[in-house]
């Protein structure tokens, strides 16, 4: 029989994997940090990795520079949600992170809101008893902010990624933080904190982005810890909700309010693009359920983001990354925590 890991984000909200050895070490590397589960009950998500015989279900078959996939996902009223994938290519390592961004989470997304969460792409900075929320799309600065507030003092519950419900409280969705060598620029003191040897590994990782003329340009997994102390997993309630946006319409940062509406809206529009993937290559089944979650997910944003004030930053485009990190800092007062309780 073939190794199995469990790993529980929230009741309801988990996920077998299945696989060789380097396998299981990728899923531990990211999952394990106080999300392990005890494979008492069947897991809302099973994924084996390896070869099979048959394929059954959605068959989504793609890659991404060096590497490809071959992924089988079940019928979406099965339970357990069970996906087979098969990889190519290498490094498996960069493989590996794909799929478990496209498919792996994917899955527990659907899995989350059928328990009543969203995994919502956004960061969350404890402040004290309660959390501030920034969604974003990829490059809004998101994660800088996040690490830059982690090297301050300030307690984390995701970078990337967080599991939000209906009353805005706000848990970690344990996962490690990526981290690019621009990381010297835009969050000096998170820098000065990272051991020698992940300083070396993102210094390698800009040789290697220029020699290849950005072709291989690969993020730097660690653990939040490797910064800072992250605190609670949660729940925090949420005392502010921000929208972060690069915008060419702006020459300065603005700030604006935001309607709900038009906040559950955005939150949407994250959601699709990240499983845009996922959804690409699935059957009729698969579409519509899809299209039914999102009516559950939107109930719960409505409610959540009645809770907090909505706001919106908006930052110019053509600002270099330091210079839009710094001033968004700033404005958000991430910088200078108060003391936890």
């Amino acid at each position: 029989m073939i190794a199995a890991d469990w790993y529980a984000f929230r009741p309801g909200v988990d996920v077998r994997v299945r696989g060789a050895a380097a396998v299981r070490r990728h899923f531990f590397a990211e999952y394990g940090d106080g999300a392990t589960g005890d494979g008492a009950s069947a897991p809302a998500v099973d994924v084996n990795f390896g070869r099979s015989g048959a394929h059954s279900g959605a068959l989504i078959e793609g890659g991404h520079k060096s590497v490809r996939w071959r992924v089988s996902v079940c019928d979406p009223e099965r339970s357990p949600l069970a996906v087979q994938i098969e990889l190519g290519g290498a490094p498996r390592s960069f493989a590996l992170s794909l799929v478990q961004g496209y498919f792996v989470e994917s899955l527990l997304a659907v899995a989350a809101a059928r328990k009543g969460y969203v995994l919502l792409p956004a960061a969350a900075i404890a402040q004290s008893s309660d959390a501030l929320v920034m969604l974003g799309a990829s490059g809004t600065g998101k994660s800088s902010l996040s690490v830059r507030a982690l090297a301050g003092g300030s307690g984390l519950l995701g970078d990337d990624q967080i599991l939000i419900d209906r009353d805005a409280n706000c848990f970690r969705f344990h996962r490690r933080m990526r981290f690019y060598p621009d990381l010297r620029l835009t969050a000096p003191a998170a820098w000065a904190r990272l051991p020698r040897g992940a300083r070396i590994g993102l210094q390698a990782r800009r040789v290697a982005r220029v020699l290849s003329g950005g072709l291989v340009a690969p993020s730097l997994p660690l653990r939040a810890a490797a910064i800072g102390d992250p605190g609670t997993a949660g729940p925090l309630p949420a005392r502010r909700f921000v929208l972060i946006e690069r915008a060419a319409r702006v020459r300065e940062l603005a700030r604006e309010p935001v309607a709900p509406p038009d906040a559950v809206a955005y939150a949407l529009e994250l959601l699709a693009a990240q499983r845009e993937r996922f959804a690409a290559g699935l059957d009729d089944d698969w579409r519509l359920a899809l299209a039914a979650l999102v009516p559950v997910e939107e109930a719960i944003l409505v409610s959540a983001f009645a809770r907090a004030p909505l706001e919106r930053l908006s930052v110019p485009r053509a600002w270099a990354a330091p210079r839009a990190i710094g001033a968004l800092a700033a404005e958000l007062g991430t910088e200078h925590p108060p003391p936890r309780r």
